[in-house]
């Protein structure tokens, strides 16, 4: 089993949050290849897209970034109702995912 550091992000229009976690896996995702994370909660509807995998000299572990949930034609935020992105922060932070940073203002979107 490999240690992979997933790193995903959620945002409403005004708000945004990167989550981390570390879950181990057989095998390492691929850039372009799409994953889904159990969410007790709300379940696992989307699928996230690797947009990058990163490799520590010391193998201690492998990390892995994807894009912004649901982001349609590069609109810069995975919900339209602010209500919705709390209900989804929520449940991933229930099931073990961190917020290093916590919740920001998501100055992509105007």
């Amino acid at each position: 089993m490999i240690k992979i550091e997933f790193s995903i992000w959620l945002a409403s229009k005004t708000r945004w949050v990167h989550l981390t976690k570390t879950i181990e896996m057989q095998a390492v995702p691929r850039t372009g290849e799409f994953l889904k994370f159990s969410n007790d909660v709300v379940g696992d509807y989307f699928s996230f897209k690797v947009t990058e995998v990163v490799y520590r000299e010391t193998g201690s572990k492998v990390e892995i970034s994807t894009e912004l949930l649901d982001n349609i034609n590069n609109r810069g935020y995975s919900f339209e109702d602010e209500s919705e992105f709390d209900e989804y922060l929520s449940s991933y932070l229930s099931v073990g995912w961190l917020s290093p940073h916590g919740v920001t203002e998501n100055k992509y979107t105007s």
